[in-house]
């Protein structure tokens, strides 16, 4: 299995789902369980900036055009995503990070996420995360 270690948690994550098509993938975050509990995942996060700044509510997993939009619940985060987003990217139209978290599926907000952690990533990485990422399993 390819295992990628994280500078957020130490987990060792392993690769999971393809960011696309939008269906597959919520349909892998929805098996994400564990004994009947969230599992942790990562992903490749982006906010788009609008009039107010970045916009957790209209977060996209994943560079493409047609990436699946949700909401990125960061209120677990000292520092909120468009904060930090304010303080990395300056005045870019959008904003990437690698988070982790936990998957909620549709809420009253929509789809949503909640972020633990998160790292900037780099504009230039963008375009090569393209799978979402799981903890492995104790003994993988």
């Amino acid at each position: 299995m390819n295992k990628t270690p994280s500078k957020g948690s130490g987990a060792a994550f392993v690769q999971g789902a393809s960011l696309t098509p939008n269906d597959k993938l919520v349909e892998w975050l929805d098996k994400q369980k564990l004994d009947g509990k969230p599992r942790l995942v990562r992903l490749p996060l982006v906010l788009p900036k609008g009039q107010l700044g970045y916009d957790i509510s209209k977060a996209r997993i994943g560079g493409s055009p047609d990436a699946l939009e949700i909401y990125a619940d960061d209120s677990a985060l000292g520092v909120g995503l468009a904060d930090r987003a304010a303080d990395n990217c300056d005045d870019a139209p959008t904003c990437a990070f690698w988070v982790e978290g936990y998957w909620r599926g549709k809420q009253l907000a929509g789809l949503q996420f909640d972020v633990n952690k998160a790292e900037v990533l780099p504009p230039d990485q963008v375009a090569s995360a393209t799978f979402a990422e799981v903890e492995g399993e104790s003994g993988n």
